[in-house]
């Protein structure tokens, strides 16, 4: 009859020996400089493209005033 520890996969019999030093958990600085660096270019480049979807904006929502401008005064007679 087995064991419920032995049969059991999640428990470590063994553990292995290495060579290399055990990882430290330390803070990722660089990594955030560059996603922050990534970040700001990505900003930059679409900037240009702030006023073209300001304009976007206005105009739909003028042809929208408009068609429910439309609408009412054909409601009315």
């Amino acid at each position: 009859m087995m064991s419920s520890a032995q049969s059991d996969p999640a428990i470590l019999e063994s553990a292995y020996r290495t060579v290399t030093p055990s990882y430290g958990s330390h803070g990722d600085t660089g990594m955030d400089v560059i996603g922050l660096v990534v970040f700001l270019g990505v900003m930059l480049l679409l900037l240009p493209l702030v006023p073209l979807f300001l304009a976007l904006v206005v105009i739909t929502k003028t042809i929208r005033a408009v068609q429910s401008a439309l609408q009412g005064e054909s409601n009315q007679r």
